[in-house]
């Protein structure tokens, strides 16, 4: 149990559980010892208190001390009634009044020269309290073989002008009383956390049971579905329930099995569609070079068949290499040579490369430059080519006697929009225009040579520019590509 999840989630409340209610214990423990010391103390000062109005009393009224028994008699009456022991010192520690005392303490009190009990040497050491003081223990050792904690209250007193010579009489009232209820409580602790723990070991059991039950339901469902998605079945779903970290574990492990099912489903149709696209052309070319070898085609027809095969092999040949390159620029193995140039001037260069085809569709063209120079910081190379795709594709499906428009302008960074009037794009296919191999249905009509890469190679170069591309189209009305590239300042040739 202590590998599962349970096991470590058990142990670590119950590890817990010990700590804080041992911590508890000693805390509360210490508190109650010390709410029991004053609540005594608070009763002994009430006595020490009596007790020197008790003495102020006798020795004003009395002419000696030879009725000092009198005084005695009431100092055990209130020592009894309180469970106390009272004691009466003079400054310098000789006890003139004491209650009943226990024999192992009296024994522990020496006597001075004139036959006095005399407080042990330390408490001579200390100095004489201003009015109240408050000790907890064993009174330096004169109570410890009674077996109990004592409290010991102190009090300064007063007296002067004591008849029949108007001296002045002080010292200290000493008043000792036992804690017994503090011995019970050592007791009562211990049995009260014990119950306690108990109680509250068996509901963490239970809550912990809960907890982890829930925390490892998600897991185990987690383990199920990654099973069955190891062996290709993606239809596996986490339910997910509330809010917490387990919960977006759970949302987080649902966007990855979306994500692994999309990347499968765009490998079996990336396969499905290279296939198809090789297909035709291998066709072709196996029934021209079977036609050639069985004598089927005449010999003088044979140049014009062969031309047929070898246009063939140059459109896998560069269907070939635009999956190369198209692999390179994902995988980010092309270095880009970065530099500053014109791309007006660029755009300038493209259309005139196109300009044949552009002219046999009787095409107009208008180029609409915020600038007669904007430069940009890129790949020339590269973004040729994205700018002979795009132009490309707008002669390709713009109809005969159309637009085509071509603007830069700045926002930000510089934007190069290529847009034409043909017949657009539908809704539903705009988000897989840039995808490998995709042709919308009306492309597929138009472009009988195209493999449907272009675009994505379009894409991955803009992307590894860090730019962004993005298609406007409408059916109807036409499509409109957007790119952006880092602009940059002239150079001084300029």
């Amino acid at each position: 149990m202590g590998k599962s999840l349970f096991g470590k989630v058990l142990t670590i409340l119950l590890a817990v559980l010990v700590v804080s209610y041992s911590i508890t214990g000693v805390l509360l423990g210490i508190g109650l010892n010390r709410l029991s010391a004053d609540q005594k103390a608070e009763q002994l000062q009430m006595v020490a208190e009596k007790t020197e109005q008790a003495l102020d009393y006798f020795l004003r009224q009395l002419n000696s001390f030879t009725d000092r028994n009198l005084f005695i008699n009431y100092l055990e009456s209130v020592a009894e009634n309180s469970g106390s022991i009272i004691w009466v010192a003079r400054t310098d520690g000789s006890l003139l009044f004491y209650s009943s005392t226990p024999e192992s303490v009296i024994d522990k009190l020496e006597k001075n020269e004139e036959g006095w009990y005399i407080l042990p040497e330390k408490w001579q050491e200390q100095p004489l309290p201003s009015g109240y003081s408050q000790q907890t223990g064993d009174f330096y050792g004169l109570f410890r073989d009674t077996g109990d904690e004592w409290v010991t209250v102190s009090r300064y007193f007063r007296v002067p002008d004591v008849p029949p010579f108007g001296i002045t009489a002080e010292g200290v009232i000493l008043v000792h009383s036992k804690l017994p209820t503090m011995s019970n409580t050592k007791y009562s602790i211990p049995r009260i956390f014990l119950i306690s723990g108990g109680i509250g070991f068996i509901a963490a059991l239970l809550m912990v049971f809960i907890l982890t039950r829930r925390m490892v339901r998600p897991l185990a469902e987690m383990r199920q579905a990654a099973v069955r998605i190891a062996s290709g079945d993606f239809n596996k779903r986490i339910e997910i329930q509330g809010e917490d970290e387990i919960a977006e574990l759970s949302r987080s492990f649902n966007h990855m099995v979306d994500a692994l099912e999309n990347l499968e489903n765009t490998r079996r149709e990336f396969l499905s569609n290279i296939s198809h696209e090789l297909r035709t052309p291998m066709t072709t070319i196996k029934g021209f070079i079977d036609g050639i070898l069985d004598g089927v085609i005449p010999p003088e027809n044979q140049g014009a068949y062969l031309s047929l095969v070898r246009d063939e092999v140059k459109r896998m040949e560069k269907m070939v290499n635009d999956l190369m390159d198209l692999a390179r620029f994902q995988e980010g193995e092309t270095r880009l040579n970065i530099t500053v140039f014109d791309i007006n001037e660029k755009i300038r260069r493209c259309v005139i490369s196109l300009q044949q085809m552009i002219m046999s569709k009787n095409l107009e063209f208008r180029a609409d430059f915020e600038t007669e120079r904007l430069f940009v910081r890129a790949d020339a190379d590269a973004i040729q080519r994205v700018l002979l795709n795009l132009l490309h594709n707008a002669v390709k499906f713009t109809p005969e006697g159309g637009r085509i428009t071509v603007r830069t302008y700045t926002k930000n960074k510089v934007c190069v929009e290529v847009e034409d009037n043909g017949p657009g794009i539908p809704k539903e296919e705009l988000p897989h225009i840039f995808d490998r191999f995709y042709k919308a249905d009306k492309s597929r009509g138009l472009d009988k040579t195209g493999f449907g890469l272009g675009l994505a190679i379009t894409r991955n170069i803009i992307l590894s520019h860090n730019e962004t591309i993005r298609v406007e189209s409408e059916e109807g009305r036409g499509s409109k590509f957007i790119f952006t590239l880092p602009a940059a300042p002239g150079p001084d040739a300029y």
